[in-house]
């Protein structure tokens, strides 16, 4: 039998009311801990994630770092950028990092003090010892809501069931509730020795702090789990990663993050290999220190076709070719279709022949396959069946794969995205990759966190390209076309309207490799859109693009001494180009300096690679007239 009641009557009646929560990174942990076992020697395991150690250098600089993709809770741009500024290296931090992250202290300056009180930059103060030992561990800042409970036990004398209550009468701005909790807190401080201005101080910040507390409790159950996370990627890149791929293959629309993920497990070393028939498993596996591609991911092949995947190449050993696969899986359950995907996303490419060839092959092999199936099932049997198998491997020689072209490069990652839904082996791009950092204001991802008409400047490739008419004409032009721009870091939405589309119409094409300039638009509700107002080839781009260098730098990252380093290289290529300096805070604002008239380039002749060696990759722009200024 079961009961429900509102949880107000819940406490009001002294019951005790608890939250359970099914989190996906706790099998996330598990399957990591399973793929470890499994590749890892003996002294490698981990038997239990709990007893990890707590003080591990090589995690805390991984979250130094910021290289949190993944790591449960520190995924999102902004709260990586607080862990740069943060530089957490105890528990006690990224605890208080899981608590701050939230728009009230982020706004109301907590965070803030909280860096620089830990870093020196401000020195804590008390107004009592009492607040000292309560507050000592969050450098006297009330960053959680059993703080100011103890504040108000210790030195006002509220029971701790009664200041919980008066938090919550202070986060929903009940006057009458606050005013008479304040006089108890205020007469219960006297009583205790408490100077009456001192109390009232302390009553004040209360106020101010007890709306922004968060429940330390859930934010260290919640920051252990973000250490296991970032211990696991940290010192077992690999199968973390395997792990986290894994776990996004159910959900259909995570094809962005995915995308993420491979990039981030290349970035850390671990190499994604593309599923292979011989190698992969229903989910991402690990192979000599190498991500497998799961055969799950690949759409339209699911678990069972997977699954018998696996039990054939069990049971009878690799597979030898493509006649040989389609002979010894079960073809009801990995159907023509099925095999075409995996032919598309190179699961044969190890077994000989090339992609056209094999597509082309397919129908053959599996009527030669039907054809073994149905012998065996009515017992038909060859005297020379051993002679036979044994010959099996020569079969796809003796039938013979046709003589015809391979796919181009082009033909070839189009089919591959087709089946995987993004690009795994490369990327259309991958040629424009210097291009694309060096012109563009703003990438795909970061147009989900601008501000609303915002100028941006991005280079990709148009794709998802549909045309549309409105109802009425503007200036004889009705037609205007709708597509997504896709970079290295996912897509744009993007509408060019009648009026510029006539004038662009002949450079939108689908798969077309551009750069594109527009005002990005933000309705209540809705994706973010980018209003293109012009589209630019990457020669175009290259031409116009040279009214300004910008060099963008970290605030909390990049430290003092470098400015002298860049100074070197800028007077190195003097020029009429004048250099910004954007500089980029925790929470993402940025500021731009303009250095002065002796530092102005040759922005052709400047060595943009000596200035990445430095601030990293991306960090120069060559920035046209007006290019993205709007909001930067």
């Amino acid at each position: 039998m079961t009961t429900q009641w509102v949880m107000g009557d819940l406490e009001k009646v002294g019951l005790l009311k608890m939250d359970f929560l099914g989190l996906r990174t706790l099998t996330l942990i598990d399957n990591c801990l399973r793929l470890i076992r499994k590749t890892r020697p003996r002294q490698e395991w981990i038997e239990d994630v709990y007893k990890l150690p707590m003080d591990d250098r090589k995690t805390y600089e991984l979250l130094q770092r910021g290289d949190a993709k993944g790591v449960f809770q520190f995924e999102s741009d902004g709260i990586r950028e607080l862990l740069k500024r943060l530089r957490p290296d105890n528990i006690r931090d990224i605890i208080a990092c899981t608590a701050l992250y939230r728009p009230g202290p982020l706004q109301g300056g907590m965070v803030d003090a909280y860096v620089d009180y830990k870093h020196g930059r401000q020195t804590p103060t008390y107004s009592h010892p009492e607040m000292e030992e309560i507050l000592r561990e969050t450098y006297s800042v009330m960053v959680y809501q059993e703080q100011i409970m103890r504040v108000l036990n210790r030195l006002g004398g509220i029971e701790l069931s009664s200041a919980y209550a008066c938090i919550k009468a202070i986060s929903k701005k009940n006057k009458e509730v606050m005013d008479r909790r304040k006089a108890d807190f205020l007469k219960g401080a006297i009583e205790r020795g408490v100077a009456t201005e001192t109390a009232e101080d302390i009553w004040d910040k209360i106020v101010v702090f007890a709306g922004y507390g968060f429940n330390k409790a859930h934010s260290t159950a919640y920051a252990q789990v973000s250490y296991y996370t970032a211990y696991l990627k940290a010192h077992f890149t690999p199968e973390f990663f395997a792990a986290l791929l894994s776990s996004e293959i159910e959900d259909g629309n995570k094809r962005d993050v995915m995308v993420d993920h491979i990039a981030d497990a290349r970035k850390f070393g671990a190499e994604v290999l593309p599923p292979c028939v011989n190698v992969s498993e229903p989910e991402f596996s690990v192979a000599g220190r190498k991500v497998v591609f799961g055969l799950m991911a690949i759409k339209g092949f699911g678990r069972a076709a997977s699954e018998d995947v696996v039990r054939a190449r069990t049971e009878g050993g690799p597979f030898r070719d493509l006649f040989d696969f389609c002979e010894r899986v079960d073809l009801k359950i990995v159907n023509r279709k099925a095999i075409e995907t995996l032919i598309k996303a190179g699961a044969f490419d190890r077994l000989g022949g090339h992609r056209a060839q094999l597509l082309h092959a397919l129908p053959r092999a599996l009527q030669a396959a039907q054809e073994r199936q149905h012998d065996r099932k009515v017992g038909q049997t060859s005297l020379f069946e051993a002679i036979e198998e044994e010959q099996t491997s020569a079969s796809a020689d003796d039938l013979g794969l046709p003589d015809i072209e391979e796919w181009t490069e082009k033909d070839k990652l189009k089919y591959e995205k087709e089946v995987l839904d993004f690009f795994l082996t490369s990327h259309p791009l991958t040629q424009y990759t210097k291009e694309l950092q060096r012109y563009s204001t703003h990438s795909a991802d970061q147009m989900a966190t601008i501000q609303p008409d915002t100028e941006v400047v991005f280079g990709g490739m148009i794709t998802q390209l549909r045309f549309h008419n409105t109802a009425k004409a503007r200036n004889g032009n009705s037609r205007y076309m709708r597509c997504k721009i896709e970079d290295f870091t996912g897509a744009a939405e993007c509408v060019m309207w009648p009026d510029s589309f006539a004038r662009y119409k002949d450079e939108v094409l689908e798969d077309r490799v551009c750069f594109a300039r527009g005002i990005l638009e933000r309705q209540p509700g809705r994706d973010p859109i980018c209003v293109l107002t012009q589209i630019l080839s990457v020669e175009q781009m290259q031409k116009e693009a040279c009214n300004e260098v910008w060099l963008r730098m970290r605030l909390g990252e990049h430290r003092e001494h470098l400015i002298d380093r860049i100074a070197e290289v800028l007077k190195r290529y003097p020029g009429t180009c004048p250099v910004w300096l954007c500089v980029v805070d925790g929470n993402g604002k940025q500021g731009r300096l303009r250095l002065g008239g002796q530092f102005r380039v040759n922005p052709y002749a400047l060595s943009a690679s000596e200035i990445e060696d430095l601030l990293g990759p991306g960090s120069v722009k060559l920035v046209g007239s007006g290019n993205g200024r709007n909001g930067r």
